[in-house]
C-alpha cells in the first residue's frame, strides 16, 4: 500500500471534523471549546506543518509536526488522528515511521510527543509505535507524560 502525504488545504476540513468525531477523547483534550479552525489557527507554528496521509489516494489521517519547537528546538509530533476504518492495521506506525525518516535525513536524533499523563490508550499506542516515556512535567495544574522516539 502506497502511503503519501501533503499539505492540509481548507478542503480537507471535512476529513478533519470525520476524524475528530470518531475521536472524542482527543476532541475533549485538545479542542476545549474552540471550534477546529480556531485550533487549527491557534496550533500554527513557522516550522509545523498540518499534513494529510493518503493511502492508495484515500485520505486515511493527518499530522501536526513541528521541527523546531520553542520550548526545546527539537522536533515534535503534536497529533496523529487515524480514520476509524484505517485503525489497528500499522498505519499510525508507518506514518510516524515515515516523519522519522524525513527527520533523519535532517541529523535530528529524537522526536518528542507530549499529552495528559492519565491517558493510558494515548502511551500504549505512542510505545507500540515506538515512543520511550521520557519525563513528567507540569504544565497548568496538570501532569504531562513527555515521550521521546529515538531516531538512530
Amino acid at each position: 500500500m502506497t502511503l503519501t502525504s501533503r499539505a492540509m488545504i481548507t478542503e480537507d476540513l471535512p476529513f478533519f471534523e470525520q476524524l475528530v468525531s470518531e475521536s472524542q477523547t482527543w476532541e475533549e483534550l485538545e479542542l476545549t471549546g474552540l471550534t477546529l479552525a480556531e485550533y487549527i489557527s491557534h496550533t500554527q507554528h513557522p516550522a509545523g506543518r498540518w499534513r494529510i496521509w493518503e493511502a492508495e489516494g484515500k485520505q486515511v489521517a493527518i499530522t501536526f509536526d513541528v521541527k523546531s519547537a520553542p520550548s526545546n528546538q527539537k522536533p515534535w509530533l503534536g497529533t496523529i488522528l487515524v480514520a476509524k476504518e484505517a485503525r489497528r492495521t500499522g498505519l499510525a506506525r508507518r506514518i510516524i515511521d515515515a516523519i522519522s525518516t524525513e527527520l533523519l535525513l535532517l541529523n535530528e536524533k529524537v522526536l518528542f510527543t507530549g499529552f495528559p499523563a492519565e491517558q493510558d490508550a494515548w502511551r500504549n499506542f505512542l510505545s507500540y509505535c515506538g515512543f520511550e516515556q521520557f519525563k513528567l512535567e507540569s504544565s497548568e495544574g496538570r501532569e504531562y507524560l513527555i515521550m521521546i522516539r529515538p531516531l538512530e
